[in-house]
């Protein structure tokens, strides 16, 4: 059923007839949401007139997989009738062109309680320490992106900061298609490393957690995440002093130093426990059947790690 919420996106593409037009101008004084999203689409044809006013620069096409933003702007910019946005301003007693930009915290969640992603992120506004809590599904629909930072972020080139936020939503495919358009650094390893860690890819995001750290040795996000890698593929010892790298270093949160030992402890506490099952399966000794002797060669072979 047709409701007169669902032409605001006519009325603003001026394909609304002249009856149907005046009808949603007269709806348009009693609806709050399609005042709102007024304004929203307000936003963004200024935002793509200003963007489109600047000197053009030629850019490289950005990888199949993105959903660029500023196409999308620059056909609404074209397409924008100012007679039908007049009257709906109009209608609704709104004509500032000036509006307050939307947080920045609202695109990387930072005004949550917790976090949901274990992986840290670069970007400083991603990897504020919260209490973790491991993600159900994904966040995406609870919290939607703003589409207006997001374009700024891109007219700006942070793709690092637009990955950043499609991770803590758990899109991941648009994480790795922003990074890919990211210049190289440490940061953009350790973030395409959080991407493999996402996808249980152990031993790629050791390989990009690797590079990233031969550039900052010291990078506090590469080794937190170079030490869930570990704990992966089962090297708990070694993830261990990963996560105890990060509890010393200087600067930091107080939150992740705590955290970073914390797990640190959870590894040798693993590491006990299966040294513990080890010594229990294999520690017995005295007369038994070749078929016993053979079975501890195979059990046995090697002590945890």
């Amino acid at each position: 059923m047709t409701t007169p919420c669902t032409n605001l996106h006519l009325f603003v593409d001026g394909e609304l007839s002249a009856p149907d037009a005046e009808v949603f101008r007269q709806h348009l004084g009693r609806c709050p949401e399609c005042e709102a999203g007024l304004r929203e689409l307000l936003q963004l044809e200024l935002l793509a007139s200003r963007a489109l006013g600047g000197s053009a620069s030629v850019a490289e096409p950005p990888p199949a997989k993105v959903t660029p933003l500023r196409p999308w702007m620059q056909r609404m910019s074209r397409t924008v009738v100012p007679v039908a946005l007049a009257a709906g301003l109009a209608a609704v007693g709104v004509f500032r062109l000036q509006t307050q930009p939307e947080a920045p915290t609202d695109v990387w969640l930072a005004g949550a309680d917790v976090r949901t992603l274990e992986a840290r992120l670069s970007h400083p506004m991603a990897d504020r320490f919260r209490p973790y809590e491991p993600m159900r599904g994904t966040s995406g629909a609870a919290n939607p992106l703003p589409l207006r930072p997001l374009a700024e972020l891109e007219e700006q080139q942070d793709f690092r900061g637009i990955a950043a936020a499609y991770a803590l939503r758990g899109d991941w495919q648009q994480a790795e298609s922003f990074l890919a358009r990211a210049p190289a650094s440490a940061d953009r390893d350790n973030d395409r490393a959080v991407v493999a860690l996402s996808g249980q890819r152990w031993e790629e995001a050791l390989n990009l957690l690797g590079g990233a750290l031969r550039q900052e040795p010291r990078h506090a996000q590469a080794l937190w995440n170079r030490g869930l890698a570990l704990r992966g593929l089962g090297l708990l010892k070694q993830a261990e002093a990963s996560f105890r790298d990060v509890a010393s270093l200087p600067g930091q949160a107080a939150g992740w130093q705590v955290a970073a030992e914390k797990r640190a402890d959870e590894m040798r506490a693993l590491r006990d426990a299966e040294a513990a099952r080890w010594q229990r399966r294999c520690g017995r000794r005295g007369r038994s059947s070749p078929r016993r002797r053979r079975m501890r060669r195979t059990w046995c072979g090697s002590s945890p790690r």
